[in-house]
């Protein structure tokens, strides 16, 4: 994982240096949106508590990122760096995203700072379509009869149609 992030992040800081390229707010946001993505795609799988060397790699894949953002000096602390740009530290984060899926998609309680989630007390996404796709019929959602009455004289048609 550790790699595969790394050539992300080299890949990145090709496309935008800390002082050229893409503006802090766009690589702010390129972190959030992909970076931080692929780095918690697994993490409702991962062990809890994370261990002290888990911490420490999640820390060390994100300060890159952040060191990135904010063009800072490579000798300001990692915490100092989550401090200035307002992002959670990923082992938080991790566990996070852990309670929610626990919770939310797999419906069983989980537990996180020392708070009980459980499922029942939140409501279940509803989903759009309440019958299979193969049930459905056109004919009774689409009506083919006119909806209104033509206006002798002028009628304006918007569609290109003539009639």
């Amino acid at each position: 994982m550790k790699t595969k992030l790394t050539h992300l992040h080299q890949k990145i800081t090709r496309i935008a240096g800390t002082n050229w390229g893409l503006n802090k707010d766009l690589r702010r946001k390129l972190y959030k949106t992909v970076a931080e993505r692929m780095i918690l795609h697994g993490a409702a799988a991962w062990p809890y508590p994370l261990s002290a060397r888990q911490s420490r790699l999640l820390n060390s894949i994100q300060r890159k990122f952040l060191l990135n953002i904010t063009g800072a000096y490579y000798t300001t602390p990692t915490a100092a760096l989550q401090v200035i740009e307002g992002i959670i530290p990923l082992h938080i984060k991790a566990e996070q995203e852990a309670a929610y899926v626990r919770t939310a998609r797999v419906r069983k309680t989980s537990n996180y700072n020392n708070i009980n989630f459980n499922p029942n007390n939140y409501e279940d996404g509803i989903t759009s379509t309440k019958f299979h796709p193969a049930i459905f019929q056109l004919k009774d959602r689409i009506s083919l009869k006119k909806q209104f009455l033509a206006v002798p004289g002028l009628n304006i048609y918007t569609d290109g149609s003539k009639t």
